[in-house]
């Protein structure tokens, strides 16, 4: 299985790309939301694991733009932001 992560927190990003790689995952990083894009529309993946307040793009913009190019790959939304709406 191939993950994305999108998280520009590198020591948050860090420890859960050690954490799926030892598990036996391929995993691969990006930390800003305009790699992320630029990532996901030439790479597939199994899943996708964003952050939503990222730097030069957000992660609402990322999972925008996924979708209107009709990807399916599952998104796990990650973030800090401690309000529900």
């Amino acid at each position: 299985m191939r993950i994305l992560i999108v998280e520009d927190d590198l020591v948050l990003a860090d420890g859960l790309k050690n954490s799926l790689m030892q598990s036996g995952y391929a995993v691969d990083l990006a930390v800003n939301g305009t790699d992320a894009d630029g990532i996901l529309v030439y790479q597939g993946f199994d899943l996708v694991v964003l952050d939503l307040g990222l730097p030069k793009l957000s992660g609402f913009e990322v999972l925008k733009r996924l979708r209107s190019r009709g990807s399916k790959t599952p998104v796990l939304i990650l973030t800090a932001n401690g309000n529900v709406e």
